[in-house]
């Protein structure tokens, strides 16, 4: 099987190479081959996702993808990730197509993570594409997840006190980190860090919630 992968040079050039050459290659701080484009008849969303970690605008092609780049983002492990930042292109037999991962993420240990929609085809072609790509670029993929119930709505209230205004003082963050080493429901775990019903009642979120 032939496999190439586009993906944009530091300088924005657009690039095609064969796997290999973008092993070690942080494409997750690359710009997007494309944004998403609305169109006529087109059921999903387009949105973006503005990522705490790094700042940047994630696009996302439905709501669905907006949630899962929601849970990346509150992944203690990811420090960066991106959307539509690589395609890999692939021929075999005279056939030929693209597969383009939901995200691309780097973790604080530097493994890359290809974070995959669950395949399109029956035969399982795109996932075997997808495989040998990240063989030969030194890859690991992840199935797409995509959090739901309570951990959404949790996760969701969360995010809308996620920016820099919103940030604790350092007494408070430590406070609040040491407390909430473990997963503990929300309400407990505010009254034993000092801070009181004001977390709760400024998160919004049911104190039953785990964290």
């Amino acid at each position: 099987m032939d496999i190439q992968v586009q993906y944009r040079s530091a300088a924005g050039r657009t690039c095609l190479d064969e796997p290999a050459a973008v092993r070690g290659v942080r494409l997750e701080e690359r710009q997007p081959l494309s944004e998403p484009r609305a169109y006529k008849g087109r059921t999903s969303i387009l949105t973006k996702w503005t990522a705490s970690t790094t700042g940047q605008a994630v696009w996302c092609a439905s709501t669905v993808q907006m949630d899962a780049a929601m849970l990346l983002d509150f992944d203690p492990d990811i420090v960066c990730f991106q959307s539509r930042v690589v395609q890999v292109h692939w021929e075999l037999d005279g056939r030929r197509g693209t597969v383009e991962p939901a995200f691309v993420a780097r973790t604080r240990d530097e493994r890359r993570l290809i974070l995959a929609h669950p395949p399109r085809n029956e035969a399982g072609l795109e996932e075997r594409v997808l495989r040998e790509a990240a063989d030969r670029a030194g890859w690991e993929i992840r199935p797409l997840r995509v959090p739901q119930g309570v951990l959404r709505s949790s996760l969701a209230s969360a995010a809308h006190f996620s920016g820099p205004e919103f940030a604790a003082d350092d007494d408070a963050r430590r406070v609040l980190l040491e407390v909430f080493a473990q997963p503990r429901p929300l309400q407990a775990g505010a009254a034993a860090s000092g801070q009181g019903a004001r977390l709760c009642l400024a998160s919004g979120v049911d104190g039953r919630a785990d964290v």
